[in-house]
């Protein structure tokens, strides 16, 4: 079966809270990294990759997908204009760094991308808006990265990362707002268009938002993984519905990426009322008694030690529950997304016990 695989742009990192829902739904990310350049990921993404292999893929950027001039110069010209223009005076005059105790600098309101993937025909627009702090790569060890005008840097970040996506037929994804001013932009015709690509990856996003406790950053990695591997069949089913629901609200159709996200997290809501609804309706209640699948092994590990009547008694209980999650899972039972909202209600709850399992045993 083909994974669910979204490419992440614009950073390195993902924060890990969100990256724990969306991987919920989807079955890895790829973020876009030039050749050569070593990733410094927090302890809670190392730790994540360990207890899930691949998850955090990495890919680098081709020349092609960096000359992102040569589909529209014209209009990136104009944006890289009205960016250098909005631009407060003072920092034109003023650089503001912040060194931390790791070690690692920042500049306000700017951000470091390296120099793959940055064009020469990009670079000189750059320099020309002054758009770029030049010379500080030569003052500073930058290991070949820029310090970039943050919003002018999200512009690049996210053509590249839509020209990887239609290279590899991928769906974009981000955990990072509109990178800059659309409104402002759309005014002078140089904002992006939304590629049909991203839809479903947008959307993906506002439905994990709404649909996934944040509890679930509570779970250590073991646990999480447990959670994952007992629902692996929701991400192929989230995948047919982010399809259907992007075609049925023609989020494929907008071209403005700020439409878009409003209509997203639309259509996302709406999904969650549906799921809400259907939670409420007699057949639902009549499911009630059903605990997650995890709760099997649980009870199957205290039936080790408890008396010999009680254990017979847990181990039927674990078989039952075992059963029941089973039949909620085929999808002849339960035609249409409500095989969908069975699971769902499942790894909601399962997210919520396994944050209090001692509290529960």
């Amino acid at each position: 079966m083909n994974t669910y695989t979204l490419l992440y742009y614009p950073g390195f990192y993902p924060n890990p809270i969100w990256l724990r829902r969306i991987l919920l739904l989807a079955d890895d990310l790829t973020r876009i990294v030039p050749t050569g350049v070593p990733t410094q990921d927090s302890p809670e993404l190392l730790a994540l990759q360990e207890a899930i292999p691949e998850c955090l893929r990495s890919i680098s950027p081709e020349a092609r997908d960096v000359e992102i001039e040569n589909h529209d110069m014209h209009r990136l010209t104009k944006a890289f204009a009205f960016l250098g223009r909005s631009r407060k005076p003072t920092s034109r005059d003023k650089v503001e760094m912040v060194f931390s105790n790791d070690g690692s600098m920042s500049i306000s309101g700017h951000t470091f991308l390296h120099h793959e993937k940055v064009s020469p025909k990009i670079y000189d627009e750059l320099s020309r808006h002054k758009l770029m702090i030049s010379g500080l790569e030569e003052s500073l060890d930058l290991g070949g990265f820029l310090a970039v005008e943050k919003n002018a840097s999200n512009l690049i970040l996210s053509s590249i990362a839509e020209s990887i996506s239609l290279r590899m037929g991928l769906d974009t994804i981000t955990d990072e707002p509109v990178p800059f001013a659309l409104n402002s932009l759309n005014t002078l015709g140089v904002t992006q268009l939304a590629r049909k690509d991203s839809a479903e990856g947008v959307l993906l996003g506002s439905l994990a938002s709404i649909l996934i406790p944040l509890d679930v950053a509570i779970l250590n990695p073991r646990d999480y993984r447990g959670l994952r591997d007992a629902y692996s069949s929701i991400r192929a089913a989230f995948k047919e519905l982010t399809a259907e629901l992007a075609g049925i609200n023609r989020l494929n159709h907008i071209q403005d990426p700020k439409s878009l996200r409003d209509r997203a997290k639309v259509t996302a809501v709406d999904f969650f009322k549906e799921y809400r609804d259907f939670r409420k309706t007699r057949y639902a209640r009549s499911f009630k008694k059903w605990a997650p699948l995890y709760i099997g092994g649980a009870l199957s590990m205290i039936a080790k030690v408890a008396a010999p009547n009680l254990a017979l008694g847990i181990a039927g209980a674990s078989l039952g529950i075992q059963v029941i999650q089973k039949q909620l899972e085929r999808p002849a039972d339960h035609p249409g997304r409500q095989r969908i909202f069975n699971m769902l209600a499942g790894i909601r709850k399962d997210i919520l016990s396994r944050s209090g399992i001692k509290q529960i045993i």
